[in-house]
This record gives structure tokens, sequence and C-alpha cells, in this order.
């Protein structure tokens, strides 16, 4: 095995998941950061008065499950009348935490519930991909396998399932 001899394979790991984390940290700010402008522009009153806005916006830190893995990063919920819009952010972070599955950097989770009382349901699942280069975008998995990209167009869409009457 020539070239083998004196390799680092520590450092070279210690690198790959520092390039990685940076790329989930860029993807999970466009997408926590999108939603919030988002969340802004839809929720200013007619009244422009200062300080109302129609939607309450929340983070906290939060693990989820994706098949046997265990996702740790942010939960974002939009409360609006009643109804509650959740994104879920994350990746594993410890080995016991297992991996992305789907060959994923991070995944993520919008749900929708129609009453604080009520659980939840899924309206869509996200991978994080790297594509061109140091660059990540989001993806909805579409029967398990990744297939139209999110843009700001989707973001609005799900506040829209949120702020439909």
């Amino acid at each position: 095995m020539e070239g083998l001899e004196g390799k680092d394979y520590a450092a070279d790991l210690l690198a790959l998941k520092a390039a990685n984390d940076a790329l989930r940290e860029r993807g999970k700010t466009w997408l926590l950061e999108t939603l919030e402008r988002l969340c802004a522009e839809v929720g200013t009153p007619a009244s422009g008065a200062p300080g109302q806005s129609a939607l309450q916006v929340g983070r906290q830190e939060w693990e989820f499950k994706v098949e046997n893995s265990v996702m740790v990063g942010e939960r974002m919920g939009i409360r609006y009348r009643g109804r509650t819009l959740l994104l879920e952010i994350g990746w594993p972070r410890l080995p016991e935490h297992g991996f992305v599955p789907k060959q994923g950097l991070a995944r993520a989770r919008v749900s929708l519930s129609q009453n604080v009382m009520v659980e939840p349901k899924t309206v869509d699942e996200l991978i994080l991909k790297r594509s061109d280069g140091e660059q990540v975008e989001w993806y909805g998995i579409t029967e398990q396998s990744p297939a139209r990209l999110i843009s700001e167009v989707e973001l609005r869409g799900y506040l829209g399932l949120l702020l439909a009457d």
C-alpha cells in the first residue's frame, strides 16, 4: 500500500466533518431566515402598526427521528389563529445518532396542525444535498427520493397552508 504511510486520516475526517457542518449550517440558515422573512412580510397587519403581527413565530432546540436515525437541530413554529406550521431541521451529531438517510447532509420536516390540541401532520420531508462545489440545496422528497428543488416559492406555499381559511 504505497503512499498510505504517514497519512493522517483522523485529520482528514475532522476536516471533512467541519466542511460538511459548515454546509449544513448554511442550509439551515437559508431555510430559517427565508421563512422568517416571509413571515415578516405576511405577518404585518394591514394597519401597519409597529409591533403587531398576525403570526407568532418561535424557535427552539429540537431532536426528531428519521427512520432509525436521530436528527439534532432546531424547530421553528409559526402560529396563526390556532393553527401551527412546524419546521424541524437537523442532522446526526454523534455516532450513536446514526446517519442522514438517502445520503443527504441534513433533513427537515414540515408539519401542520389545525389546532393546538391536535398532533401536527407531515406536509413535506426535505433533504439537504450538496450541489455544485460548495453550494447546498434543499429538495422535497417524493416517494423516498429527492425530487423537487425547494425555493422561496415552496416556502410561501407552506405559509399559504397555514394562512388558508
